[in-house]
Protein backbone atom coordinates (compact mmCIF):
# COMPACT_ATOMS: atom_id res chain seq x y z
CA UNK A 1 0.00 0.00 0.00
CA UNK A 2 1.56 3.33 -1.35
CA UNK A 3 2.53 5.53 2.02
CA UNK A 4 2.75 2.82 4.52
CA UNK A 5 5.88 3.37 6.59
CA UNK A 6 8.68 0.63 6.04
CA UNK A 7 8.85 -0.22 9.71
CA UNK A 8 5.46 0.02 10.86
CA UNK A 9 4.62 -0.32 14.85
CA UNK A 10 2.74 -3.61 13.90
CA UNK A 11 2.34 -5.73 11.11
CA UNK A 12 -1.50 -4.89 11.13
CA UNK A 13 -0.47 -1.24 10.28
CA UNK A 14 -1.92 -0.16 7.10
CA UNK A 15 -4.14 -2.78 6.69
CA UNK A 16 -7.73 -2.27 6.24
CA UNK A 17 -9.50 -0.77 9.26
CA UNK A 18 -12.30 -2.81 8.74
CA UNK A 19 -10.28 -5.69 10.36
CA UNK A 20 -10.44 -3.92 13.21
CA UNK A 21 -13.84 -2.82 13.49
CA UNK A 22 -14.93 -0.23 11.16
CA UNK A 23 -13.81 1.62 7.96
CA UNK A 24 -10.27 3.08 6.70
CA UNK A 25 -6.69 2.37 7.06
CA UNK A 26 -5.84 0.93 10.21
CA UNK A 27 -3.37 3.14 11.84
CA UNK A 28 -3.30 5.87 9.30
CA UNK A 29 -5.85 8.11 10.67
CA UNK A 30 -8.46 7.43 7.99
CA UNK A 31 -10.90 5.68 10.33
CA UNK A 32 -12.86 9.20 11.02
CA UNK A 33 -15.88 9.44 8.54
CA UNK A 34 -14.22 7.38 5.57
CA UNK A 35 -16.19 4.92 3.82
CA UNK A 36 -15.39 1.48 2.75
CA UNK A 37 -13.13 0.71 -0.12
CA UNK A 38 -13.23 -2.69 -2.05
CA UNK A 39 -10.30 -3.69 -0.23
CA UNK A 40 -11.78 -3.38 3.89
CA UNK A 41 -13.05 -6.97 2.54
CA UNK A 42 -9.85 -8.46 2.59
CA UNK A 43 -9.38 -8.99 6.43
CA UNK A 44 -11.94 -10.00 8.88
CA UNK A 45 -12.13 -8.28 12.21
CA UNK A 46 -11.63 -11.18 15.09
CA UNK A 47 -13.26 -8.68 17.54
CA UNK A 48 -16.23 -10.29 19.71
CA UNK A 49 -18.01 -7.90 22.50
CA UNK A 50 -20.75 -10.79 22.76
CA UNK A 51 -18.30 -13.43 23.51
CA UNK A 52 -15.82 -11.32 25.30
CA UNK A 53 -18.48 -10.01 27.80
CA UNK A 54 -19.74 -14.18 28.03
CA UNK A 55 -16.37 -14.57 28.79
CA UNK A 56 -16.39 -11.89 31.38
CA UNK A 57 -19.06 -13.05 33.01
CA UNK A 58 -17.61 -16.45 33.37
CA UNK A 59 -14.90 -15.22 35.10
CA UNK A 60 -17.54 -13.47 37.65
CA UNK A 61 -16.46 -10.23 36.38
CA UNK A 62 -18.52 -7.31 35.89
CA UNK A 63 -18.69 -4.57 33.17
CA UNK A 64 -18.19 -0.90 34.25
CA UNK A 65 -19.82 2.52 33.81
CA UNK A 66 -18.02 5.60 33.04
CA UNK A 67 -18.68 6.63 37.23
CA UNK A 68 -16.51 3.46 38.56
CA UNK A 69 -13.21 4.80 39.45
CA UNK A 70 -11.51 2.01 38.01
CA UNK A 71 -12.45 4.08 34.85
CA UNK A 72 -9.27 6.27 35.94
CA UNK A 73 -7.12 3.40 35.69
CA UNK A 74 -8.09 1.95 32.07
CA UNK A 75 -7.75 5.91 31.15
CA UNK A 76 -3.89 5.95 32.83
CA UNK A 77 -3.29 2.91 30.85
CA UNK A 78 -4.58 4.15 27.30
CA UNK A 79 -2.44 7.37 27.90
CA UNK A 80 0.93 5.11 28.31
CA UNK A 81 -0.02 2.19 25.91
CA UNK A 82 3.19 2.24 23.87
CA UNK A 83 2.01 3.07 20.34
CA UNK A 84 2.46 6.15 18.43
CA UNK A 85 -0.69 6.50 16.89
CA UNK A 86 -3.09 6.25 19.87
CA UNK A 87 -3.49 10.09 21.03
CA UNK A 88 -6.43 12.22 22.61
CA UNK A 89 -8.86 10.65 20.89
CA UNK A 90 -8.20 7.27 21.65
CA UNK A 91 -10.60 6.20 25.11
CA UNK A 92 -11.39 2.69 27.16
CA UNK A 93 -14.58 1.07 25.85
CA UNK A 94 -16.07 -1.99 26.97
CA UNK A 95 -14.65 -2.46 30.42
CA UNK A 96 -14.57 -5.18 32.03
CA UNK A 97 -12.74 -5.81 35.47
CA UNK A 98 -12.12 -8.79 37.97
CA UNK A 99 -9.97 -11.01 39.75
CA UNK A 100 -7.34 -13.09 38.80
CA UNK A 101 -7.11 -15.58 41.54
CA UNK A 102 -6.88 -12.30 44.13
CA UNK A 103 -5.25 -9.98 41.84
CA UNK A 104 -7.71 -7.03 40.19
CA UNK A 105 -7.60 -7.00 37.13
CA UNK A 106 -9.68 -4.98 33.77
CA UNK A 107 -9.71 -5.85 30.46
CA UNK A 108 -10.84 -2.97 27.83
CA UNK A 109 -11.07 -1.71 24.17
CA UNK A 110 -9.45 1.06 23.09
CA UNK A 111 -11.29 2.74 21.19
CA UNK A 112 -11.66 5.82 18.86
CA UNK A 113 -15.15 7.79 18.16
CA UNK A 114 -15.94 8.11 14.17
CA UNK A 115 -18.59 8.86 12.45
CA UNK A 116 -19.77 5.25 11.86
CA UNK A 117 -19.27 4.81 15.97
CA UNK A 118 -16.58 3.67 18.56
CA UNK A 119 -14.48 1.92 16.47
CA UNK A 120 -12.12 -0.71 18.92
CA UNK A 121 -8.31 -0.45 17.62
CA UNK A 122 -7.10 -2.40 20.68
CA UNK A 123 -7.46 -4.75 23.62
CA UNK A 124 -5.92 -4.46 26.07
CA UNK A 125 -5.91 -6.62 29.44
CA UNK A 126 -4.12 -6.00 32.58
CA UNK A 127 -3.65 -7.05 35.96
CA UNK A 128 -2.37 -5.47 39.50
CA UNK A 129 1.16 -5.15 40.62
CA UNK A 130 2.79 -3.33 43.42
CA UNK A 131 3.36 -0.14 42.83
CA UNK A 132 7.04 -0.19 43.61
CA UNK A 133 7.63 -2.68 41.07
CA UNK A 134 10.36 -0.85 38.46
CA UNK A 135 9.26 -0.26 34.96
CA UNK A 136 9.25 -2.39 32.46
CA UNK A 137 8.55 -3.29 28.88
CA UNK A 138 8.55 -6.30 26.79
CA UNK A 139 8.45 -5.10 22.98
CA UNK A 140 8.39 -7.64 19.94
CA UNK A 141 11.79 -6.71 18.49
CA UNK A 142 10.31 -7.09 15.11
CA UNK A 143 7.58 -4.15 15.87
CA UNK A 144 8.54 -0.63 15.44
CA UNK A 145 9.30 0.73 19.27
CA UNK A 146 7.04 3.61 20.22
CA UNK A 147 9.44 5.11 23.15
CA UNK A 148 8.42 8.17 23.98
CA UNK A 149 9.72 7.82 27.75
CA UNK A 150 13.11 7.09 26.60
CA UNK A 151 13.50 3.68 27.90
CA UNK A 152 16.95 1.94 28.05
CA UNK A 153 16.86 -1.54 26.28
CA UNK A 154 18.02 -4.16 28.79
CA UNK A 155 20.49 -7.27 27.48
CA UNK A 156 19.33 -10.46 28.14
CA UNK A 157 22.58 -11.89 26.94
CA UNK A 158 20.27 -14.67 25.07
CA UNK A 159 20.98 -13.94 21.08
CA UNK A 160 17.70 -16.57 20.02
CA UNK A 161 15.87 -14.24 22.65
CA UNK A 162 16.85 -10.92 22.23
CA UNK A 163 16.26 -12.06 18.42
CA UNK A 164 12.24 -11.80 18.94
CA UNK A 165 12.34 -9.60 21.83
CA UNK A 166 13.40 -6.42 23.94
CA UNK A 167 13.17 -5.86 27.05
CA UNK A 168 13.46 -1.68 27.88
CA UNK A 169 13.36 -0.06 31.15
CA UNK A 170 13.53 3.60 32.68
CA UNK A 171 16.77 2.13 34.87
CA UNK A 172 20.02 0.10 34.99
CA UNK A 173 18.01 -1.75 38.17
CA UNK A 174 19.23 -5.08 39.41
CA UNK A 175 15.82 -6.30 39.63
CA UNK A 176 14.90 -5.43 35.44
CA UNK A 177 18.34 -7.28 34.70
CA UNK A 178 17.08 -10.43 36.71
CA UNK A 179 13.71 -10.19 35.10
CA UNK A 180 15.48 -9.66 31.78
CA UNK A 181 17.10 -13.25 32.33
CA UNK A 182 13.90 -15.10 33.67
CA UNK A 183 13.93 -18.35 32.03
CA UNK A 184 10.06 -18.49 32.85
CA UNK A 185 9.25 -15.18 31.40
CA UNK A 186 11.54 -16.30 28.53
CA UNK A 187 9.61 -19.23 27.74
CA UNK A 188 6.03 -17.43 27.99
CA UNK A 189 7.02 -15.37 25.50
CA UNK A 190 8.59 -17.34 23.20
CA UNK A 191 5.98 -19.34 22.95
CA UNK A 192 3.66 -16.65 22.03
CA UNK A 193 3.56 -14.84 18.14
CA UNK A 194 4.93 -11.88 19.16
CA UNK A 195 2.46 -9.68 18.57
CA UNK A 196 1.81 -8.44 22.25
CA UNK A 197 3.25 -5.49 23.88
CA UNK A 198 3.71 -5.59 27.72
CA UNK A 199 4.23 -2.99 30.09
CA UNK A 200 3.85 -1.68 33.48
CA UNK A 201 1.79 1.75 34.16
CA UNK A 202 -1.27 2.35 36.91
CA UNK A 203 -0.16 0.12 39.08
CA UNK A 204 -0.67 -2.97 36.46
CA UNK A 205 1.49 -4.72 34.03
CA UNK A 206 -0.80 -4.72 31.11
CA UNK A 207 -0.83 -6.44 27.67
CA UNK A 208 -2.05 -5.18 24.09
CA UNK A 209 -2.41 -5.86 20.26
CA UNK A 210 -4.57 -4.41 17.76
CA UNK A 211 -8.42 -5.41 17.29
CA UNK A 212 -11.11 -5.55 19.72
CA UNK A 213 -11.38 -8.34 22.40
CA UNK A 214 -12.34 -11.84 21.73
CA UNK A 215 -12.34 -14.44 24.94
CA UNK A 216 -9.36 -16.48 22.91
CA UNK A 217 -7.08 -12.70 23.32
CA UNK A 218 -8.45 -13.12 26.91
CA UNK A 219 -7.45 -16.50 27.39
CA UNK A 220 -3.97 -15.92 26.19
CA UNK A 221 -3.13 -12.17 28.04
CA UNK A 222 -4.26 -13.84 31.14
CA UNK A 223 -1.83 -16.94 30.92
CA UNK A 224 0.91 -14.85 29.84
CA UNK A 225 0.45 -11.63 32.49
CA UNK A 226 0.28 -14.25 35.49
CA UNK A 227 3.19 -15.72 34.32
CA UNK A 228 5.14 -12.32 34.11
CA UNK A 229 3.57 -11.08 37.53
CA UNK A 230 4.83 -14.24 39.21
CA UNK A 231 8.39 -13.20 38.49
CA UNK A 232 7.91 -9.43 38.69
CA UNK A 233 6.91 -9.99 42.42
CA UNK A 234 9.00 -12.38 43.06
CA UNK A 235 12.17 -10.27 41.67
Amino acid sequence: MSGTPVEPEHPHFGQPQRAFGGPGTNGSGLSRGHSRGPGDNAFASQADRGGAAAWARDQGWQSLDQADPRMSDAAELVRSAPARRIDRDHHPRNVMAGHIGDTDALAFDIAVNASTGWIAEWAVTAIGIPDELPRIRWTPARLWSHNPDLLIQVPTGDELFDARWRVLANADDPRVRRLAADPAIRQALLATDDGDDIWTAAGYLAAFRPDGHRPQLLTHHVGLLTTLRHSLINV
